[in-house]
């Protein structure tokens, strides 16, 4: 798995030339993504990489229906928790679309995929939430439910989130907020959050590179792969 993450992220930053050579013909759809390098992987604010650094790479199609499909693709390492194996698989589709006064919903499924996990850990999880444009300003509020299956140890699994960000007017710097609570039977309960930062800057048309700084916390034990923790990110996006 170690051997084919790379060569997968390679494609991921070809994949803007590539999209420029294929917008002429296919002008109802729009190929987008990036590459991200972090300081630590963190999964609704518990630590997929034992808080060592990790790898990301996206690419998401989208037509103007409001139909989209993607993959991200997350370098993992084991730590003291759950054994999910070398990388992490994020495969979604849904629907994006405006409701009107300001109003959208976006609606879908993701099935997230582990490669080396030790037991059965891939697991689908249908997701719907609804967001709020207002000048600078955008707010949302959703929830991910994963019924009872394999990869939740049989058990039904709830997170309710709510997220907000505001983009400075005329400047490249966004600031961002989140929190949710994720409810997972007989395996428990807890609260995360995060405060962050962006700032961006412009390459090309289509291309732009981004810093990013979060903190990010629970109201779980403080231990490591889930206490309180300044994450950096690096990106390249499209």
């Amino acid at each position: 798995m170690r051997r084919l993450l790379p060569p997968l992220l390679v494609l991921l930053a070809a994949a803007p030339l590539h999209a420029q050579q294929a917008s002429a013909p296919l002008q109802d759809f729009d190929l987008s993504g990036g590459i991200v390098a972090m300081s630590d992987y963190r999964f609704r604010g518990v630590s997929r990489s034992d808080e060592d650094p990790a790898l990301q790479g996206n690419l998401t199609l989208s037509h103007t229906s409001g139909l989209y499909t993607g993959v991200t693709a997350t370098t993992l390492r084991t730590g003291g928790g759950p054994d999910f194996g070398d990388g992490e698989f994020d495969l979604y589709a849904g629907w994006r679309g405006a409701l009107g006064r300001g109003f959208d919903l976006d609606a879908g499924l993701t099935y997230y995929a582990f490669a080396g996990a030790a037991g059965h850990a891939d697991l689908a999880e249908p997701y719907a939430s609804i967001g709020y444009l207002i000048g600078p300003a955008q707010f949302a509020a959703g929830a991910r439910y994963a019924p009872s299956q394999r990869g939740t140890g049989d058990e039904d699994r709830l997170y309710l989130f709510g997220q907000a960000s505001v983009d400075l007017p005329g400047r490249p710097i966004a600031f961002t907020a989140e929190a949710g609570r994720q409810d997972w039977g007989r395996f428990g309960s807890y609260w995360n959050w995060s405060l962050g930062a962006r700032y961006r800057i412009a390459i090309a048309r289509r291309t732009a590179a981004e810093i990013g700084l979060r903190y990010v916390d629970t109201d779980l034990p403080s231990t490591r792969g889930q206490d309180a923790g300044l994450l950096l990110s690096a990106a390249l996006r499209f």
